[in-house]
């Protein structure tokens, strides 16, 4: 059962084992930082934690069979700005009904919002996960400044880092002390990405219409962060030399006239196709012969742990915790982010080299089975849920 708003106004006259952890998304889109607390909030429950969910109600709509299935209670609290003192004292109330043993925040626009709300309710222990640098911060009034945010760490007990590079931007940028971080890497349900089978990705690549020549697969959203510009300034450069290269973008976004505006005027035509937003990822993997990610900064990003464990070939760029994915000339091939002529050569390399290309597929494919599995995600998760409780798997006390 999921419910929502009745939480909010019903007491309990008897009063739960502080086993209940709350998970926070102050964001309304679903993506990857949200993905991440979903696969969190299905799989806690077997390790004795009961699972909440705080968070707005079109997020929670987009989620709602999962977490339906999976018995989380959540709240629908929506938020007017970052410091919406209402939505706050909606949260505190919530949290002492509930019973809540520890709040779980993702990125700091939540601990923002619910650190203080937290404290005040009594939570035993207050945990924040950095999937990343911070959206809002990429202007140049916000760059650099975090005066809040070690204000605000000072009620967070620990930081879960999605990667060594998150834990860099922890530590030595935000100035969080290093004992309150922990890597955890993000991790993926890697059965939904098995072996190539011949026949099925055959007929994947007759549905997209692709025919004898290469295809590569971008699957991100069309964000600014993605840097998919980059990436058609470098087929533009790739296009005399691989007239049939076909490439195709999973995702939708606000930039998607723009880029096809910027493919029109480069003379692309059908070389680029945009298939908006996609469920068949898997599927599309199998079907493309390289994955390219010209992001221009990631946390740690999906689309690099599922590639590779579809053994598909990657090019990506070295942003901050892809490298620890995407290891150059091991797993898969990296540029420089916002460099056209170096992602080009980077491409060409992979398409002109089959046997280097099934290699790095092959050795990608091992690394993420090996490191970034889902349940390795989830049991470090809930052994920090344990030692900042003092509650057990079996729900005893630790």
């Amino acid at each position: 059962m999921m419910a929502s708003e009745s939480l909010d106004d019903t007491s309990r006259s008897n009063p739960r084992p502080r086993r209940a952890v709350l998970n926070l998304l102050t964001g309304r889109v679903f993506g990857g930082a949200e993905e991440q607390a979903l696969s969190i909030l299905t799989g806690m429950s077997e390790y004795g934690f009961e699972p909440y969910l705080a968070a707005p109600g079109e997020l929670i709509a987009s989620m709602e069979p999962q977490l339906t299935a999976a018995g989380v209670k959540c709240l629908e609290l929506e938020f007017s700005s970052r410091l919406d003192v209402t939505a706050g004292a909606r949260l505190m109330r919530f949290i002492r009904r509930e019973n809540i043993a520890l709040l779980h925040c993702h990125l700091f626009t939540a601990s923002l919002l619910g650190a203080g709300a937290a404290r005040m309710a009594g939570v035993g222990a207050v945990l924040e996960t950095c999937h990343g640098p911070e959206v809002w911060r990429m202007g140049k009034m916000l760059r650099g400044r975090f005066w809040v945010d070690r204000q605000v760490g000072r009620l967070v007990d620990k930081y879960i880092a999605v990667s060594h590079a998150a834990a860099r931007h922890l530590i030595g940028t935000k100035g969080v002390p290093a004992s309150k971080v922990r890597v955890i890497h993000n991790g993926r349900d890697l059965n939904r990405f098995g072996t190539t089978d011949a026949r099925r990705r055959s007929a994947t690549r007759a549905a997209l219409g692709l025919g004898d020549g290469p295809a590569i697969l971008v699957p991100a959203r069309l964000d600014e962060q993605k840097g998919h510009r980059y990436l058609i300034d470098a087929l533009a450069i790739l296009a005399p030399r691989w007239p049939n290269l076909v490439t195709l973008f999973a995702g939708d976004g606000t930039l998607e006239q723009s880029l096809r505006a910027q493919c029109a005027a480069l003379g692309l035509g059908d070389r680029v196709r945009f298939l908006g937003y996609r469920r068949d990822v898997p599927e599309l993997l199998e079907a493309a012969d390289l994955v390219v990610l010209p992001s221009l900064y990631e946390g740690l990003s999906l689309v690099t742990i599922e590639a590779l464990a579809a053994g598909r070939p990657m090019v990506a760029t070295e942003v901050d915790g892809t490298p620890e994915v995407v290891i150059h000339e091991k797993t898969g091939l990296l540029a420089p982010p916002a460099n056209p002529q170096a992602l080009a050569s980077a491409i060409e390399r992979m398409l002109s080299d089959p046997a280097m290309a099934a290699r790095l597929g092959a050795e990608g494919r091992k690394f993420v089975h090996e490191n970034f599995t889902l349940q390795r995600q989830i049991e470090q998760t809930v052994a920090l849920y344990s030692e900042l409780t003092g509650v057990g798997r079996n729900g005893k006390a630790a």
